[in-house]
């Protein structure tokens, strides 16, 4: 059930959390620096990571990893997921919420934007999402948001006209296509684009405490949301045959906008590929691909063990966590060749962490990559001559996403 919890009672917890965070950071642990996600160099962070081996234990009492076969692994181990552990016994339960102060779980709606299932459920519901996507393409996946694409990039190409990549385009986009996936009435679309963006901090959320009126805003959108598109109740057991339609407006709106204005950000920072897009518009799949490598939708990714896993000769005990950082595994020199440099031609390498098919970000994938490589065919075609004006605003305290918030651009030149 959606938080019921006053101003009052979640501010406390929020603020438990975020000083916790604050003190793990100041022993300058590497994981509790990338935690704050403010003005340090994630990418130096991770290496640190990757230089403590397999697995470190970090100060934020759980175990992190940063290196590639160790990420890989644990995201294939069916012995962990990303639902919460429970305790065996009502009165275990009872005791220890007795002591220590409620996980973010607890009074943030996760679980009812389904970010907290079982695998079973989370491949069923892949195939669900990937489904509804074909059908809606017409079979071709890739064809799915490519006229809706088109259209929005048209409609933001007005010469010496500066506008936002993010909030003019890639979101609208995005929430447009899913809305069109859901059968959202067209009276409702704009309302259900807004929800859609007062969610988005919700991947963030698992992992970092959001400021209070981030998370007020995060609870009455996920209320509101489940109202207007009449979501089920979330069914662990898999009882029904339709798509996530919560978890898709949660974090796929946001997850497929984000790729999209990524992938042209490190397009235009790049000009040799961003040439080599805008010739050929069937390069704009690998741009995507290697931009899920490079700059991933999701940096990384919390795991619960349910029993004791050993590896490597440490022990994460059932009950106990572990973190994944993705974009550190990325960037791992023993995976990859040239790690830190963005290759539209890399191929014959490892396969990309970000999106497992049996975790939430596997559901997720199926709508957010065709949306992202549809808006960026879309811009290269349209709005050859883009160019940024002003840096990226991100959000604060979004180590999962990297919470990329405006991306000012224009197609003057410079």
């Amino acid at each position: 059930m959606i938080s019921t919890k006053t101003d009052s009672e979640l501010g406390p917890v929020l603020m438990a959390h975020r000083g916790m965070q604050w003190i793990y950071g100041i022993k300058d642990d590497p994981y509790a620096l990338l935690l704050r996600a403010e003005s340090d160099d994630p990418h130096e962070l991770g290496r640190q990571v990757r230089e403590h081996g397999a697995l470190m234990w970090s100060t934020a009492e759980t175990w992190v990893t940063g290196r590639y076969s160790t990420a890989a692994a644990l995201l294939g181990d069916p012995r962990l997921g990303v639902r919460y552990p429970k305790p065996e016994t009502e009165a275990g339960e009872e005791a220890w919420q007795d002591w220590q102060m409620p996980a973010l779980h607890e009074v943030l709606p996760l679980d009812d934007v389904l970010l907290a299932l079982d695998r079973v459920s989370y491949r069923r519901l892949r195939a669900l999402t990937a489904s509804a996507v074909s059908a809606a393409a017409g079979g071709t996946e890739p064809a799915f948001a490519a006229e809706p694409a088109r259209r929005a990039a048209e409609r933001i190409a007005r010469p010496d006209v500066p506008f936002d990549l993010m909030t003019d385009f890639a979101h609208p986009l995005a929430a447009d296509a899913l809305a069109g996936l859901l059968d959202v009435a067209p009276d409702d679309r704009e309302r259900f684009t807004g929800l859609c963006a007062d969610m988005a901090p919700a991947l963030d959320a698992t992992l970092c405490p959001p400021r209070m009126t981030t998370a007020r805003e995060l609870i009455t959108a996920a209320r509101q949301t489940s109202e207007l598109i009449g979501a089920p109740a979330p069914d662990p057991a898999g009882g029904d045959d339709a798509v996530p339609r919560m978890l898709l407006a949660a974090a796929g709106v946001h997850l497929a906008a984000h790729l999209a204005a990524t992938t042209v950000s490190v397009l235009l920072d790049h000009p040799e590929a961003w040439a080599a897009v805008r010739e050929d518009a069937a390069l704009a799949p690998a741009a995507v691909r290697e931009t899920v490598r490079h700059a991933p939708p999701v940096r990384m990714q919390q795991l619960f063990a349910y029993e004791d896993v050993e590896l490597d000769g440490s022990v994460i005990t059932a009950g106990g966590g572990v973190t994944v950082l993705v974009e550190a595994a990325h960037r791992d020199p023993e995976a990859y060749g040239e790690p830190n440099r963005f290759d539209l031609d890399r191929a014959g390498q490892p396969e990309q962490l970000a999106f497992v098919d049996d975790l939430y970000t596997g559901v997720l994938e199926p709508f957010a990559t065709p949306v992202a490589t549809a808006a960026v065919a879309a811009v290269a075609a349209v709005l050859p001559r883009l160019r940024r004006t002003a840096p990226a605003l991100r959000r604060l305290r979004s180590p999962v996403t990297g919470g990329l918030l405006s991306l000012p651009v224009t197609t003057t030149a410079g």
